[in-house]
């Protein structure tokens, strides 16, 4: 069960996914790891909301379980909701008060060789 977000895509249709979950003509995303009344289909993807260390800081980005466990990058989407179970599980993630956006979508996966 989870807890169901919307994607915002640019405005002019242009993709830097690379192919990502978030570019395919899909609703949105089920997030797997947020207590929700929802199953994923294929309309919502499952993915998790996890926590990101970057050398300028933390923060929270959303990976399609598709592409978990490889080197994933933001394409250009982002995620979000108005549920405030989606807000909360963020401020308990970053220990922040408070929290309103979008989250940026890790779905763009290169082929290194």
């Amino acid at each position: 069960m989870g807890l169901l977000v919307s994607i915002y895509r640019d405005i002019d249709g242009m993709d830097y996914t690379n192919g990502g979950v978030s570019s395919r003509d899909i609703k949105g995303l089920c997030l797997t790891n947020i207590e929700g009344p929802f199953d994923p289909n294929k309309d919502y993807p499952a993915a998790k909301l996890v926590k990101h260390e970057y050398s300028h800081g933390n923060t929270v980005v959303i990976v399609p379980e598709e592409v978990e466990g490889r080197r994933t990058m933001m394409g250009g989407n982002l995620a979000r909701t108005s549920d405030s179970r989606f807000s909360r599980a963020i401020e308990k993630l970053l220990e922040v008060k408070t929290f309103y956006g979008g989250i940026p979508i890790h779905d763009r996966v290169e082929m290194f060789r």
